[in-house]
């Protein structure tokens, strides 16, 4: 999937989860958690950037340009570590490692008197998610993106979830989003990694789900059809609409 459009899913995901959405007598929200409108916000910000997280193992991707240079060395560091863009970060190992690193950012915290309990690491982790959101507008130059991440990372600061664990869920949910959406277009991914199993030859003869099980790995439910594709841009844009109603809702 395209960037902006792994933002929005991430941002629809979070919205889903923790937001009651009723449209007439349909409930499209499960409401878990209990949130005012200023931490649903600031919950969402954070899932849109955290849904661009399995691309950091591109070093020539959007996102590397987002907050340089701490963007860039992030990426590379990633790219290298993962073998190359959609293998190591793409997988149950890669998911693992984000929340990991999440889990750490939450851990964190300082006691102060003005602001009570406060979490440096995750606000700067979150900075960098919301660089990663906003550089998805393709038009956005490096000082732009570091002055509304700076801001939208104070914002966020400010509003937290009341839930100690919301930074990890929303890291958490945006990874796996990201994984499902690549997952639904041509190229799959590899789930296993670094195991690789290769579908066999005869596997991949088979009419309609042939294209599913790659030589590669990788698994793919290709409904999707090609990144960029007309479908895919038809799910972007009920993924966008239903932000909008969520958010009105919240």
């Amino acid at each position: 999937m395209m960037g902006g459009h792994h933002a929005v899913s991430g941002a629809a995901a979070w919205l889903a989860i923790t937001t009651p959405v009723t449209v007439g007598s349909v409930n499209l929200g499960l409401g878990t958690f209990q949130m005012d409108r200023w931490e649903t916000l600031a919950g969402a910000i954070v899932c849109a950037g955290a849904a661009l997280l399995p691309d950091a193992d591109h070093h020539s991707a959007t996102i590397a340009r987002s907050l340089p240079p701490i963007s860039s060395i992030f990426t590379r560091i990633i790219g290298s570590a993962s073998g190359g863009h959609r293998n190591g970060t793409h997988s149950l190992i890669g998911i693992a490692f984000f929340i990991f690193l999440a889990w750490l950012a939450n851990g964190w915290d300082v006691q102060t008197v003005a602001l009570g309990t406060v979490y440096p690491a995750a606000a700067l982790f979150a900075i960098l998610l919301i660089s990663f959101a906003v550089k998805t507008m393709k038009f956005m130059p490096p000082l732009l993106c570091w002055i509304i991440a700076l801001a939208a990372g104070t914002f966020v600061g400010m509003n937290a979830p009341e839930q100690n664990l919301w930074f990890l869920m929303a890291v958490s949910v945006g990874a796996i989003v990201h994984v499902l959406g690549d997952m639904l277009t041509i190229g799959g991914c590899n789930l296993l990694w670094p195991i690789k199993i290769g579908s066999p030859r005869w596997f991949r003869r088979m009419p309609v789900i042939g294209g599913c099980w790659k030589s590669n790995g990788r698994v793919a439910l290709p409904i999707l059809g090609e990144t960029g594709s007309t479908s895919e841009w038809l799910l972007a844009t009920g993924l966008t609409t239903y932000v909008g109603i969520a958010l009105i809702v919240a």
